[in-house]
C-alpha cells in the first residue's frame, strides 16, 4: 500500500502528542499553547511552500482545525492523556456520515464493520485507563473527535491542491483566528514542561503530524484513512511496554487486536489477488 510510507511515520509522531500536550495546557492557556503552535507550524509551512490559497474550503479547514485543536486542548485540562487518546478516536465513528455530507463518499459493508470493530477494540484498551473524569472533559475531547473527523473531510476535498500550501493556509488562517481569541485566555508559564510540549506539537506532533494526515487524505477517501488510526493506540502500548516497562494488561490486549483485525477488515477489498499497489 502506498499510504504505508506517512502512516508509519504518522503513527510513531502522534503517539506522544497527547503526553507533550498534556504538560503544556495545565499551567497556561490552551489557546495560548495553540497560537504559539500554529504560527511555528505558518512559519515551517511558508518557508517550504511560499504561497497561499484563500478560498471558502480553505477558510473552512481552518476553522475546523482550530477548533478541533483548542477543544483537544481544553478537554486535557479536565481528563488524562490515555483518556484523551481514548475518546479521540471515536473520531472514525463520525467520519463517515461526515464524507458522504461533505463529499457524497460512499462506504462499503467491509469499511464500515472494520471501524466498528476497530472502535470496540479502543474501548476495550481504555477501560483500564478511565479513572473518574469529567463529563466536561469528556464532551470537549469528542467534539474535538467531530472536528477531527470534519478537517480531515476537508483535507480529502482539497486533494487537488499542493499540500503544502494548503497547511500553509490553514495555519496562517488558523494563526489569525486563535489570535482573535488570545484575550480570552492569554495566560502562559514558560516552564520546561510547556517549551517541551510546545515545541514537539508545534514540528513533529504538528506541523509534520497535519502534513502526513494531508498526504493519505490525498491518495485515500476518508472512511479509508481514519480507520488506520487506530494503529496509534497499538503502537503507543508497545512504546509503554519498551521504554516504560509498562506491559498491557489482557484486556487491552484483546482490545490492541480487535483494533488491527478492523484494520485487516476495512482493506479486505485491497488485499485480493489483483488489488495490491
Amino acid at each position: 500500500m502506498k499510504i504505508l510510507k506517512y502512516l508509519i511515520p504518522y503513527i510513531l509522531v502522534s503517539s506522544f502528542n497527547y503526553y507533550f500536550a498534556r504538560g503544556s495546557v495545565l499551567n497556561s492557556s490552551p489557546i495560548a499553547f495553540n497560537l504559539i503552535r500554529y504560527l511555528i507550524s505558518s512559519a515551517i509551512f511558508l518557508s517550504l511552500s511560499r504561497k497561499l490559497i484563500l478560498n471558502k474550503d480553505v477558510f473552512q479547514l481552518s476553522i475546523y482545525t482550530v477548533t478541533s485543536s483548542v477543544l483537544w486542548a481544553y478537554g486535557l485540562i479536565y481528563v488524562n492523556s490515555a483518556e484523551s487518546a481514548v475518546l479521540s478516536y471515536t473520531m472514525p465513528l463520525f467520519s463517515i456520515p461526515i464524507a458522504y455530507l461533505v463529499l457524497a463518499e460512499r462506504v462499503t459493508t467491509l469499511e464500515i464493520l472494520g471501524i466498528m470493530v476497530g472502535f470496540s477494540g479502543v474501548v476495550l484498551y481504555g477501560l483500564p485507563l478511565i479513572h473518574g473524569f469529567t463529563l466536561l472533559g469528556v464532551i470537549l475531547t469528542i467534539l474535538n473527535a467531530v472536528f477531527w473527523a470534519l478537517f480531515s473531510a476537508f483535507y480529502r476535498k482539497l486533494k487537488d491542491y499542493d499540500p503544502l500550501a494548503v497547511n500553509a493556509s490553514q495555519f496562517v488562517l488558523g494563526s489569525a483566528l486563535l489570535a482573535l481569541l488570545l484575550p480570552l485566555n492569554y495566560r502562559i508559564e514558560f516552564d520546561h514542561q510547556f517549551l517541551y510540549g510546545t515545541l514537539y506539537t508545534s514540528t513533529l506532533g504538528g506541523a509534520l503530524s497535519f502534513f502526513l494526515w494531508n498526504l493519505m487524505l490525498k491518495i485515500e477517501k476518508v472512511s479509508k484513512v481514519t480507520v488506520l488510526s487506530f494503529s496509534v493506540p497499538i503502537l503507543t502500548t508497545v512504546i509503554e511496554s519498551v521504554l516504560f516497562g509498562n506491559p498491557p494488561l489482557p484486556i487491552q490486549i484483546i482490545g490492541i487486536l480487535l483494533m488491527f483485525i478492523g484494520i485487516l477488515i476495512s482493506r479486505l477489498n485491497d488485499l485480493r489477488p489483483g488489488r495490491m499497489k
